[in-house]
């Protein structure tokens, strides 16, 4: 059997009640998460572009706009829905397929469970297994499918995506099969245009590349049988030092949900343990005193993140310089403080400025260290690490639901963010999921 038919069979067999409690758990939280950016991505200029051009295109009112009170295809919403969630840059991260789990899979299986009028308990087993795809698959060819240059988000994101959808449609192996080998054949996706609309784009395309697969399948559309361990296939040709073999090593043992990471700082994630460094020293300093500032960071951080001047409010999510100032001065990292008249002002260039930005390879993915001198000789210096800033389980979803309220109070009539919350709280006891997408119209 091959590696891409066994992962399938895995898929296949995997009920709702063969997840724990901590996996549903955090499925919810994923969900409730996803959309609370949405909804702050809903009137980003991207969005309003994607309605625009799909609204010329026509098609079958399916499933909804979060954030509008308009209905689209499926495929539209899932691109839309999708690009909006990553608009901000503020959705979950996990480091097993060294990307953005959520917003390839959650606007797909949205779509498709309010259009087919799936309940909670499918849309969650969906979700869940997708999301265990993609990062099974990222973790057989990273770190280096990510070093050479392609987006892990919009090239795994697909097979999540086409994975979940594939599950919600109820699809044999032979089928599931055919989407992933369908969503593979379309992965694409570069980094080069990190800090552009482009970049959100990619985690729409992902979610309706996604779905389109498993809808082809549906039908019978045919591909290869093994898209990831072929010689021509997705691991060998786009990262020649891969493992396929841990795509299915010991599939269902744990699930890779429980380790998600949710941002507290509507930032690119390798700026937080900067900012979260940056953040403790500005108790100990006023930005006057600041003479000098040095971080140093991962490599990949400088590499992802290392926007030495930043023109606009989406380059500022992705330059450490910028976001150790905005730390240091304004002592808030939401979305508002991501604008380009902030950006560009005099307070936040002259301390930006005085940012030097250093590697250390010593360090992980969630370290950084921060040195502020002043203009009187003293010296400062913060260390922190990330994942230990969200170790509290309790803390960690009160920070989420508070951020969810920052987006949803702004849009939604008054009450219904409660309405949302309680919904998704109960969700695999729901029989319509589509209820909870009338709840995000304004």
């Amino acid at each position: 059997m091959s590696i891409t038919r066994e992962l399938c069979a895995a898929i296949e067999r995997t009920k709702f009640d063969d997840f724990p409690a901590d996996a549903i758990a955090e499925a919810k939280l994923c969900l409730l998460d996803w959309l609370g950016v949405t909804l702050g991505g809903a009137n980003e200029p991207l969005t309003r572009i994607l309605i625009e051009v799909t609204d010329s295109l026509g098609g079958k009112k399916q499933a909804s706009i979060i954030g509008h009170a308009r209905k689209s295809s499926m495929l539209n919403a899932a691109l839309i829905n999708g690009s909006a969630s990553h608009a901000l840059d503020f959705d979950d991260v996990h480091f097993q397929m060294m990307g953005h789990p959520t917003v390839p899979v959650m606007p797909a299986v949205l779509a498709l469970a309010e259009t087919r009028k799936s309940t909670g308990k499918d849309m969650f087993t969906a979700f869940i297994l997708g999301f265990e795809a993609e990062c099974r698959i990222g973790s057989s060819v990273l770190p280096f499918h990510y070093q050479q240059g392609w987006h892990a988000t919009s090239t795994i994101g697909r097979f999540g995506a086409a994975a979940a959808c594939a599950k919600l449609l109820g699809l044999d192996t032979e089928r599931m099969n055919y989407s992933i080998g369908i969503a593979g054949t379309q992965a694409a996706g570069l980094k080069q245009v990190f800090g552009t609309m482009s970049k959100p784009f990619h985690a729409g395309k992902a979610a309706a590349d996604g779905l389109l697969s498993a809808l082809l399948a549906e039908k019978g559309f045919t591909c290869s049988e093994d898209i990831l361990a072929g010689e021509a296939g997705f691991c060998k040709v786009l990262s020649p030092d891969c493992n396929p073999e841990m795509i299915t090593q010991d599939f269902g043992k744990s699930y890779a949900v429980t380790n998600v990471i949710f941002k507290r700082h509507a930032s690119c994630f390798e700026t937080h343990p900067t900012i979260d460094a940056a953040l403790e020293l500005r108790t100990k300093v006023l930005p006057e005193e600041v003479k000098e500032v040095i971080v140093e960071a991962v490599p990949i951080a400088l590499e992802i993140a290392g926007k030495p001047e930043p023109r606009t409010g989406l380059e500022g999510k992705f330059s450490l310089a910028y976001c150790a100032a905005l730390a240091l001065v304004d002592g808030q990292t939401g979305e508002e403080r991501f604008t380009n008249e902030n950006v560009l002002s005099d307070r936040m260039v002259s301390m930006r400025q005085k940012v030097k930005v250093n590697a250390n390879e010593d360090f992980g993915l969630t370290q950084a260290t921060v040195v502020v001198r002043t203009n009187d000789g003293r010296e400062f210096k913060a260390c922190a690490d990330t994942l230990e800033a969200g170790s509290d389980k309790e803390r960690r979803k009160a920070d989420l639901i508070r951020k969810f309220r920052s987006f949803a109070d702004r849009l939604l009539p008054p009450g219904r963010t409660d309405s949302i919350i309680e919904f998704v709280e109960s969700a695999e006891k729901q029989k319509n999921v589509a209820k909870l997408l009338a709840l995000c119209r304004p």
